[in-house]
């Protein structure tokens, strides 16, 4: 997916499928790019073979993740609504990239918002009848809002949203002063890179009721081991930024939080779901044993029940 053109084609590497509750996985490339540049992003799906989908849902994956990380919802949702299909595509930067010297880094978060728009676009053309909610996860929760906000008022890019794990605002015990020290050394020197490791000292952050962070870089084959210093600051522009994003969004939106997620507590994703307009849709679901990574949480299955009925609503 490219800046330069949103119009794509499909290209298959792969795929499997059993009663459609396996994703097929496949390759989008941009015919009109240098093939140099090697716009090529992987994506998979989850959809019922012969039964054309209402609603399709487009996952936007967190940092250090890959569409792998909807194989869990993917599989519900196929299994239990059969006019549901997911999409889920490898953000540009992340481990999944193609292009290895990309990995870890973004020049520009506006190549994230103009990827999510003509992967969309594609899925649109293949499934015009179908409503389109996208699905951000943590750091893909930041750019799902961002691009709405981004785009021209009355003409929002999807119809419905959900924001699973937004990182909403700084906790209040991390000084201002370290965040401009992040936003100065991205200025300063923007491809130099860093790890996350070395940034969080000696503290394990615990995503899942039995998985930290480390742990889960040690075995995800799509993990990085460093960042440049621009992603990181792109990142952090854009938590302080949430807020703002939330009186920009026009369409139902549904926002998850887990009680015991490291990164913002239940008040702060409250205040920012009471930005949202008045006159917008808006479900909020706090699960209090919860934590990070909501689609591995080991009570996953109550949290999809409660997406699969916020979906079936809108489907009026």
């Amino acid at each position: 997916m490219s800046c330069r053109c949103p119009q794509l084609v499909f290209a298959v590497i792969w795929g499997f499928a059993l009663f459609g509750c396996a994703p097929d996985t496949y390759q989008v490339s941009n015919p009109k790019t240098n093939p140099a540049d090697s716009e090529t992003f992987g994506y998979r799906t989850w959809k019922r073979k012969n039964i054309e989908p209402d609603i399709v849902i487009i996952g936007i994956h967190g940092f250090c993740g890959a569409s792998v990380d909807y194989t869990n919802l993917g599989e519900y949702l196929v299994k239990r609504r059969p006019r549901t299909a997911l999409y889920a595509y490898e953000v540009r930067g992340q481990g999944s990239d193609p292009i290895r010297e990309r990995r870890g880094d973004i020049g520009n978060p506006a190549e994230w918002y103009v990827d999510l728009e003509a992967f969309s676009q594609l899925v649109e053309e293949r499934h015009p009848d179908a409503k389109i909610v996208w699905f951000g996860e943590s750091m893909g929760a930041l750019i799902a809002a961002h691009a709405i906000s981004s785009a021209p008022a009355g003409k929002p890019p999807c119809d419905a949203l959900v924001l699973s794990s937004p990182i909403v605002r700084f906790k209040d015990d991390i000084e201002p002063w370290k965040v401009s020290l992040v936003q100065a050394a991205a200025a300063t020197i923007p491809l130099a890179r860093v790890s996350i490791d070395s940034l969080a000292g000696q503290q394990d952050v615990q995503m899942t009721q039995k998985s930290t962070h480390g742990e889960q870089s040690k075995t995800n084959s799509y993990n990085i081991q460093a960042h440049t210093l621009r992603l990181l600051g792109t990142l952090t522009n854009l938590i302080g930024s949430m807020n703002d994003c939330a009186s920009k969004l026009e369409v139902p939106t549904l926002v998850l939080h887990g009680g015991k997620d490291y990164f913002n507590d239940d008040p702060d994703v409250r205040g920012f779901v009471s930005r949202i307009p008045k006159n917008v849709s808006k479900t909020y679901k706090n699960y209090p044993d919860a934590y990070h990574l909501l689609m591995y949480d080991a009570k996953r299955e109550t949290i999809f029940r409660d997406i699969e009925k916020w979906l079936s609503r809108q489907r009026f």
